[in-house]
């Protein structure tokens, strides 16, 4: 399962890569968010087009470490709990 998960983040990575290399293409495709350049000035599209491909790297490579899994892996115990009448 572990090797699957580095294969993923792998392949992961070189899409997200791309995305960063050719991020002028991405923009001519997707065009402008009206709200990155208000907010972030000119050029605030490409700007956000490069944290989301920066983010999502991160995400590639923290999957196959179980980072993103939920519960956690190491918390295998549970815990009981009782109740005392009067």
């Amino acid at each position: 399962m572990f090797l699957i998960k580095i294969i993923y983040a792998l392949i992961g990575i070189a899409l997200w890569l791309g995305i960063l290399k050719y991020r002028k293409i991405v923009y001519s495709w997707t065009g402008k968010f009206y709200w990155a350049e208000k907010y972030l000035g000119s050029g605030g599209t490409i700007f956000i087009i490069s944290l989301i491909g920066l983010g999502l790297i991160f995400v590639s490579v923290a999957y196959p470490f179980w980072v993103l899994d939920w519960p956690p892996r190491g918390n295998n115990t549970t815990t009981e709990t009782t109740v005392t009448q009067p």
